[in-house]
């Protein structure tokens, strides 16, 4: 170890301190993505360039994570207890709520390559600030813009199985190659800082996140100054999205490796795999009343029925909180090993003989992950897990999970052993008749979110033998009131290209476009779109010439619509299956049925016309007796003070009514 580092401290300032004497005060930050920002001295370091113009902070990072502020009225209402419960003990990332705010001063700058979604999508500066990059391209580009300060969350030096080493844990996504490549760049004249904040409620991990405590020149230190991990807390799973992901488990394979995203589609996907795993019966029930087998042969030539016998290997930039569900099922159990030749004899059955003493066997993981974030129960989850589980996940650079020719941490060979029967599984905000997904930005030109990895992996699954690139969308998004199809004959903006078309999902079922023309493409699309604009698109692809002019949608196509899933689901859920929070909820009981009732309000109130004909019916039915008296008094509304509260309680009252509370 470095006789000089790494300087111990108890106080932020004091980093700070030390990180101008060594790199002068012109400082490049690079910070993780989501959960991993050592928010006290990303802080300290903000504050100090605010008071000191000649300070030069640009701050280079992703996802810069911040509690939501509802604006009034009733979401303020029904948002600022839930937002105090989850985030009140948890410090405030300065620097991004002053971006949200537009109050940076002069000498400071915000870039991210990837946005909360939605977040910045009508703030000019952060629009202009926006680095296009994919997972894998994003060292390179960080390290272009003159990085020479890193601060990172670590979990402390407590682990007795690494001693002298700091965990990673959450973030070793860039950072394991970064903290190398400075390392190497460092010279006299050219000084760089890695700085370490501990925080004891950052789970350990170990295996490539576990790094020697010298690898840092600062280390921020202090139990009082422990704060909770940011919760993402899980969104409800529609029944749309419950069929999504419910066609998605069709196509997975036994002993099969998976990666898939965050957010409800991810999570209804997970339930159904789970489903299909544990309670085989009912998931085969509704796998033969959707006729899966007959519509979408894929599933049959591709995918399964049967619970995993032999398992999943999970390989994913981001370990969503689903794969700690299927660890939990038995589901997440199928190991891979840091050597090929073992590998490839093990993908071949089971280890020779020979191999049985082989201490390789030992080094086995059934999970590579880049980065971690989800809700409370998760990090819960993370904390319970024994030794023994925990080894089995290996937190690592994505660079190694979304990159084949990558070979720090093994060549393409162990990776192709390891990754067999690929599913990559990433959600989509539209797709184009031709085959192309829309999944960052607006064709104006504005980013919602960021490439992220999504392209690394659609690419991947065509480099992979027997490895499926399957891209979910909703059929339909309502806005300002109007019903929109999310597949559409064209748009002005691609996240995957038409030439890397593969499987996409809707809640209509399965389009397998690998391979296809044109004309099968377009109307595999078309099948799987909502079929209140399936007679326009068609109109659309036959006026372009993709179409025979002479087809007309099959009468079978032209059951897509809400009530036909709701039908489809109705039995299994008088069961309790395909529940809205099948992995548990932030919201209390109380509070899902406000939320349904303001969804329902939302809805209602989306065009001018809505707004007035609500407004008006509050005045007549917005009468409450004891029904609603807890509802009532947990939006502050059991006493009123002024005639706005009188007539969002009004509001409130019809809201619940016609959410049928």
């Amino acid at each position: 170890m470095s006789q000089d580092r790494p300087n111990r401290l108890s106080s932020s300032d004091l980093c700070v301190d030390r990180v101008i004497q060594k790199v002068g005060k012109k400082i490049t930050i690079g910070l993780p993505l989501g959960l991993g920002k050592p928010v006290h001295f990303i802080n300290a370091l903000y504050q100090r360039a605010k008071q000191d113009p000649s300070i030069e902070l640009h701050i280079v990072t992703a996802l810069s994570l911040l509690a939501p502020k509802p604006s009034s009225g009733l979401e303020k209402r029904f948002m600022d207890p839930f937002v105090e419960r989850l985030y009140d003990d948890i410090p405030e990332l300065e620097y991004a709520r002053d971006v949200v705010n537009h109050r940076l001063p002069d000498n400071v700058k915000v870039s991210e390559f990837f946005f909360q979604a939605g977040s910045f999508l009508n703030h000019s500066e952060q629009q202009r600030r926006y680095i296009c990059t994919n997972y894998t391209h994003a060292l390179r580009d960080i390290l272009a813009l003159g990085v020479n300060v890193v601060g990172q969350l670590v979990a402390p030096d407590t682990d007795s199985n690494y001693p002298d080493h700091f965990s990673l844990s959450c973030n070793p996504d860039l950072s394991l190659d970064l903290f190398a490549a400075l390392r190497d760049a460092e010279t006299d004249t050219n000084p760089i800082a890695l700085v370490a904040e501990c925080n004891q409620n950052l789970p350990f991990f170990g295996h490539h996140a576990a790094v020697p405590t010298d690898t840092f020149d600062v280390v921020f230190e202090t139990e009082s100054s422990d704060y909770p991990l940011f919760s993402a807390p899980q969104t409800p799973i529609s029944n749309a999205d419950h069929l999504i992901g419910f066609y998605a488990s069709t196509l997975l394979k036994d002993a099969g490796t998976l990666q898939v995203g965050i957010g409800s589609l991810g999570a209804a996907l997970i339930y159904s795999t789970c489903l299909r795993h544990q309670d085989n019966g009912e998931w085969k029930a509704l796998y033969q009343q959707l006729n899966v087998a007959q519509r979408f042969p894929v599933a049959s030539e591709w995918g399964g029925t049967e619970p995993f016998t032999q398992g999943l290997y999970g390989c994913s930039e981001m370990m969503v909180d689903g794969f700690i569900y299927l660890l939990e099922a038995g589901i997440l159990s199928r190991k891979v090993y840091p050597d090929a030749d073992l590998q490839t004899k093990v993908n071949q059955g089971s280890p020779y003989p020979e191999d049985v003493n082989d201490s390789r066997l030992d080094q086995g993981v059934v999970m590579h992950g880049g980065f971690y974030l989800g809700p409370r129960n998760f990090y819960q989850k993370l904390e319970k897990l024994s030794a023994k589980q925990r080894d089995l996940i290996c937190m690592t650079s994505v660079n190694f999970i979304n990159d084949l020719t990558d070979h720090r941490f093994g060549d393409q060979r162990l990776k192709v052993a390891q990754r067999q029967h690929g599913r990559f599984i990433n959600s989509a905000m539209q797709c184009t008749l031709d085959g192309s997904a829309v999944s960052d930005g607006l064709e104006d030109g504005r980013v919602l979110s960021g490439v992220g990895g999504q392209y690394n992996f659609v690419a991947m699954a065509h480099e992979l033998k027997n490895a499926r690139s399957i891209l979910t969308v909703r059929s339909t998004r309502t806005s300002a009131g109007k019903t929109q199809s999310n597949i559409v004959f064209s748009y002005g903006h691609c996240t995957i290209p038409r030439h890397l078309r593969d499987i996409v999902i809707t809640e209509y079922g399965i389009a397998d476009l690998r391979g296809k023309n044109d004309e099968t493409v377009y109307l595999e699309l078309i099948r799987i779109a909502d079929s209140r604009f399936q007679s326009e698109l068609l109109k659309q692809a036959q006026k372009a010439g993709k179409v025979d002019p002479t087809f007309t949608l099959p009468a079978e196509w032209q059951h897509n619509t809400p009530d036909a899933i709701a039908e489809v689901l109705d039995e299994f859920q008088t069961k309790e299956l395909f529940p809205p929070f099948p992995f548990g909820c932030e919201f209390t009981d109380d509070e899902l049925k406000i939320g349904k009732a303001l969804k329902q309000l939302k809805a209602a109130t989306g065009t001018r016309w809505g707004k007035v004909k609500t407004l008006m019916l509050a005045l007549v039915q917005g009468t409450a007796g004891n029904k609603y008296e807890p509802l009532i008094k947990r939006m502050q509304l059991d006493t009123v003070d002024s005639f706005k509260a009188w007539l969002d309680r009004r509001l409130l009252v019809l809201g619940l009514k016609k959410a049928g509370v």
